[in-house]
């Protein structure tokens, strides 16, 4: 992509689902913590040992996993970079208590020490990112396979969840010589609109950026972004922000194209060794370069790198802007891949991006007609104006042809929300309207007129809200399988208008592990 300060988001609003029977399920509910902090640990993985089936902690370290799974002998492996893997049993989780479980950070082991690493600690953090970039054809699958998985779409508006949307998929992967978009077949076994979190139709409404630097006539838009006309429906749009499985097609602005863009718009530093229970990795941060980014953005983030082999484990990336008062995260994304056998499968993509939504509750006219009976306008509000500033009538100014019309005096009809403003006599003869709304002929304009909670007439404001899209695999099928032939999902039409394929003879192992109702601020 060329250098610039657009970026391009891949958005498309969709709003209706079904409600399905996936709620019946009863689980264990779970809690992760670090041994010394006590904060919460996210983003990690638990699963059955020895078994491809599991699912992905929330932001806030919270997980659900269904009580079907309680078997003789069945345990649970968590694992997390800078962790130390832990194994327990299921009997150990209650039913109805959330059980918290306390992780352990891993450091290096003396044995450690003797790894054949000299060499590869000469090498310079950014061949080390080059090299794993270049390898990423024999570290992960170019055979068919599939998986499971649970995907969620919400946003976040003053610490609460709002809008969520919940599905569980089927992904038939071609492999990665292929081009995702394109061979990659998804098929929807269940989709819901999650009732039990508050519905907010404004911030669902699509998105209307537009060209302009300014903001007004905006209803909801992303900060200096312009977007890009394709990208799908919601799990299309994260799906393409998988930078590692479109490691040979651009994904998005800054690292572009991986294996031709990233390493060249970057600076890297090698901070040093994390382990993944006893694996080491490297642990690199980055930042854009200011000739790629510009003065009001830049990106930031970090990779991790498995040292014997330089396979990629994880990718956080960040996109700031930069004005006189803050520096803002325009979006940012969480993807992890996980080792199966040989080699590295998808694990959990998180993608959140910022934007802004014109607040409903600006003070602002709903209707304006003019009254020949009584030769008054009729200002209809839509909330109860404020007596000192509505009766002055300075802050009107009505003109009629380009010529101004005198103002005799105002009447507030408090309960209707409604301002009557009386014209003089002598305008009657001038002034020939209907009664019918006012036309192209005549300009209103109200100047510091407020209503009873101090909101400006017409004065338009915004709220920040931010939109997550996440998918966590539950079920892998790392061996080649046998692809169906219909009932994919097209990746243009909202999933809610997607038809739901049958899971008859297909055990995906995959459950809906919504976020907790309570806003993050309390947990």
């Amino acid at each position: 992509m060329k250098r610039s300060c657009w970026f391009p988001f891949f958005l498309f609003c969709f709003l209706l689902s079904s409600f399905l029977k996936a709620q019946t399920t009863a689980f264990f509910e779970g809690k992760l913590i670090d041994f010394k902090t006590r904060e919460a640990i996210p983003f990690a993985t638990v699963k059955l040992k020895d078994k491809a089936i599991g699912v992905i902690s929330n932001s806030d370290g919270h997980f659900k996993f269904p009580v079907r799974y309680r078997e003789s002998g069945n345990t649970i492996e968590i694992s997390c970079i800078g962790y130390r893997t832990k194994i327990i049993s299921i009997d150990q989780l209650g039913e109805e208590k959330l059980n918290v479980i306390v992780m352990e950070q891993a450091t290096k082991e003396l044995s450690e020490v003797l790894i054949k690493a000299k060499k590869l600690k000469e090498l310079a953090p950014y061949r080390i990112v080059q090299i794993a970039i270049e390898r990423v054809p024999h570290n992960y699958p170019r055979n068919p396979y599939s998986y499971s998985a649970y995907y969620r779409d919400y946003q976040w508006k003053e610490k609460n969840y709002i809008n969520l949307n919940e599905a569980l998929i089927g992904v038939y992967d071609s492999g990665f010589q292929s081009v995702d978009q394109l061979a990659t077949g998804v098929r929807l076994y269940e989709y819901k609109k999650n009732v039990d979190f508050p519905r907010d139709t404004t911030t669902e409404t699509p998105y209307d950026n537009k060209p302009a630097s300014f903001d007004k006539g905006k209803n909801k838009y992303i900060p200096d972004a312009v977007l890009a006309p394709f990208g799908g429906n919601e799990l299309s749009i994260l799906r393409v922000h998988d930078a590692i499985r479109n490691y040979q097609q651009v994904s998005y602005s800054f690292v572009n194209q991986l294996d031709k863009n990233f390493v060249d718009n970057h600076f890297f530093t090698l901070v040093g060794d994390v382990y993944l229970n006893k694996t080491p990795l490297y642990l690199i941060t980055f930042k854009s370069k200011l000739s790629v980014s510009g003065p009001s953005h830049h990106a930031a983030g970090k990779i991790y790198i498995q040292k014997s082999n330089f396979a990629i484990h994880k990718l956080e990336y960040a996109v700031y802007a930069k004005t006189m008062k803050e520096v803002q995260t325009m979006f940012d994304i969480q993807l992890e891949y996980a080792r199966t056998d040989s080699l590295m499968y998808l694990n959990y993509i998180s993608f959140n991006n910022f934007f802004k939504v014109r607040n409903e509750r600006d003070y602002k006219v709903i209707s304006l007609v003019y009254d020949r009976r009584w030769n008054a306008f009729v200002i209809h509000v839509n909330n109860t104006p404020e007596a000192s500033s509505t009766y002055n009538k300075k802050n009107y100014e009505f003109t009629f042809d380009e010529k101004s019309l005198e103002i005799k005096f105002i009447e507030i009809a408090v309960k209707q929300k409604l301002i009557y403003v009386y014209l003089s006599d002598k305008e009657k003869s001038r002034f020939l309207v209907s009664g019918k709304d006012i036309g192209e002929k005549l300009k209103f304009t109200g100047k510091n007129l407020r209503d009873v909670d101090n909101r400006e007439l017409d004065k338009i404001t915004f709220s920040a809200v931010h939109q997550f899209r996440e998918l966590f695999v539950q079920k892998l099928h790392p061996s080649s399988f046998t692809r169906p032939d219909t009932l994919f999902i097209q990746r243009d039409k909202p999933l809610s208008q997607n038809p739901i394929a049958s899971r008859e003879g297909d055990d995906t192992g995959s459950w809906m592990n919504s976020p907790l109702k309570k806003n993050k601020s309390d947990q």
